[in-house]
């Protein structure tokens, strides 16, 4: 068995680069190989299950392994797989049984078993398991998609099992936030063994010239996306939703900082939460944002505890507060205790016809802000950025709804959610509740209402001067 797996590279006929890739997948468990069109991705992903497969058998000496190879429908399962192995992988070296949409490897080399489905309803794999799954075009399923198919990556007495997957650079932005730009949610056990292999159309000794030409009179940023492999290129493209990002990672990688120093009015934005989900609390002051607090908590008194700790140690000036649900309650209680706070409530409409509501205006402003020199402070949180979705319809900006994130199987950006509020505070803010402040009253401002309260007559007095 040793000779036939040495022999497997005339076998496959791989050039260099998918070489390269295949050497990749014995270091790496998770391995992209890609990038522009033409590369020999496709090819590449069916030849691996057969590699991993006659290696796993002879590694454990295992029968009947399964190796899962995936396209997101099945018109391009049929057209990328299924019309090719018929006469691409020889007779000998197993059977395809065309109902089932199987390859079993012959007997000498492990029985194992290459079957190719499509993705158009994940729950059908929610029982299965395999040694090797290969996802082609990867970056058009959501991320949720990937996140169960990896749930069912493991064999009885297979420790080594491998997931590989191919695409070009367009589609969905999780791809290459964690391949390429190695941006990992805050929770990914595995990040090291993520590696991306990219491949350009003159990598490929077999594309024809005439292919090649074509794509270079596509239009620039297609021609830089998918022949030159540039994941940046195509970033502003919409999805099929026709949402933007509000953020693409180009503007992303631009306003990230390692360090920096708050200065002026510092002003903390709280995103409270229930059910579960994580209560965000995000510090601004002059041109940057540091997330203080990203966590779940257990009811809304611990959440008032650990406002007034960040309020106290970072020498805040003012609160804002999502006072839906939850939140009310609160905001209740900080007003109640006399603290400068502003509730906001997402919904409410806005003057401002380029918004239905304040949550529209808020994400734009925190955009605004951020592409005139407003920063981050580096924390894996931000990589919330990523669900934050926009249309621009009719002249209206609109948020995708979180009902529609949830249904796509990804969470709440709380922190962004928590920063965006930081935008409804300007200096003028807070100069008029510190003026209120010295002249006795007691002031707070609620959005809804759009108005300032007080419970002296101070407000009068203040106003009287302006």
């Amino acid at each position: 068995m040793k000779e036939e797996i040495v022999k497997f590279s005339e076998l496959s006929n791989f050039f260099p680069k998918q070489k390269e890739a295949q050497e990749a997948s014995k270091r790496f468990k998770f391995v992209l190989f890609g990038g522009s069109v033409g590369s020999g991705k496709s090819r590449w992903l069916r030849w691996m299950m057969l590699y991993w497969l006659m290696k796993f058998y002879d590694k454990y000496d295992i029968k009947g392994i399964r190796a899962g190879l995936f396209c997101e429908d099945y018109p391009s399962l049929n057209d990328r797989h299924l019309a090719k192995i018929k006469y691409e992988f020889p007779d000998w070296l197993g059977t395809y049984n065309e109902a089932k949409h199987e390859f079993t490897l012959a007997p000498d080399y492990g029985s194992g078993v290459i079957t190719f489905r499509n993705l158009d309803d994940v729950s059908k794999y929610l029982s299965v398991e395999f040694a090797v799954i290969g996802v082609d075009e990867v970056n058009r399923n959501k991320k949720p998609i990937f996140d169960m198919l990896r749930s069912r990556l493991r064999w009885p007495g297979i420790k080594d099992v491998r997931f590989l997957a191919g695409c070009n650079p367009l589609g969905e932005a999780w791809v290459k936030n964690m391949w390429v730009k190695r941006l990992f949610p805050i929770d990914e056990k595995e990040q090291y063994e993520f590696v991306y292999v990219p491949a350009l159309p003159t990598d490929n000794p077999y594309l024809p010239q005439e292919y090649y030409k074509s794509l270079e009179s596509l239009p620039e940023n297609q021609r830089r996306a998918f022949l030159e492999a540039n994941w940046d290129a195509l970033d502003e493209s919409m999805d099929e939703q026709g949402y933007l990002r509000l953020i693409n990672d180009r503007e992303y990688q631009s306003v990230i900082v390692h360090s920096g120093e708050h200065s002026g009015y510092k002003v903390l934005g709280v995103d409270p939460a229930a059910g579960g989900d994580n209560s965000a609390i995000v510090l601004k002051s002059g041109n940057l944002q540091e997330i203080l607090f990203n966590q779940k908590l257990q009811n809304t008194m611990d959440l008032v505890g650990v406002i007034m700790e960040q309020y106290r140690d970072n020498k805040a000036d003012f609160i804002v507060i999502d006072k839906t649900g939850v939140g009310q309650g609160v905001w209740d209680r900080f007003r109640d205790l006399d603290y400068p706070i502003r509730g906001v409530a997402f919904g409410e409409k806005v003057e401002d016809v380029m918004f239905p509501n304040v949550k529209a205006e808020l994400h734009w402003k925190e955009r605004k802000w951020l592409l005139s020199g407003g920063r981050l402070l580096s924390n894996p949180g931000w990589n919330e950025f990523e669900n934050v979705r926009y249309q621009n319809k009719d002249g209206m900006i609109k948020i995708q709804p979180k009902e529609e994130l949830f249904r796509e199987g990804l969470s709440s950006p709380n922190c962004v959610d928590a920063a965006v509020l930081t935008q409804v505070i300007e200096s003028s803010m807070i100069k008029k509740e510190q003026m209120i402040k010295r002249n006795g009253g007691r002031a707070f401002y609620d959005v809804t209402l759009d108005i300032w309260n007080n419970e002296s007559p101070a407000i009068e007095r203040y106003n009287k001067t302006i």
